[in-house]
């Protein structure tokens, strides 16, 4: 599994992933895709599918334990469908969805209940 990330600005890009673990994902995830909106990271697999994980909100200040926060927007981009497959999803989720994707891949039908948003 390759990995990319932004913690405000700072990174890796998509084009440059890096080869990670299951291990580095899980650290990679809650060290350095912060919790700013904007920032976010992603997973491609072998088969050069996609997830994202992107704050869509910020985790306010005085939030100390922020896993309930449903602020990540869970993304499977297709350009061959001109959209994604994705829905909201708390912090906590995140963790359980980067196993996930680790044992079974990246097909957007083992994630559960997703909409399709055209772009």
């Amino acid at each position: 599994m390759r990995a990319y990330w932004n913690d405000g600005g700072r990174g890796v890009t998509s084009d440059k992933a890096k080869e990670v673990s299951l291990q580095e994902a899980r650290l990679i995830w809650s060290d350095e895709a912060g919790g700013m909106q904007g920032n976010f990271f992603g997973l491609i697999d072998d088969q050069e599918r996609t997830v994202q994980f992107y704050f869509d909100a910020g985790i306010p200040d005085d939030v100390e334990d922020a896993r309930h926060l449903r602020i990540v927007f869970m993304d499977f981009p297709y350009p061959e469908q001109r959209g994604s497959y994705g829905r909201l999803i708390t912090i906590g989720e995140v963790e359980g969805m980067i196993l996930t994707a680790f044992s079974v891949g990246l097909d957007h039908r083992n994630f559960g209940e997703l909409s399709f948003y055209a772009w």
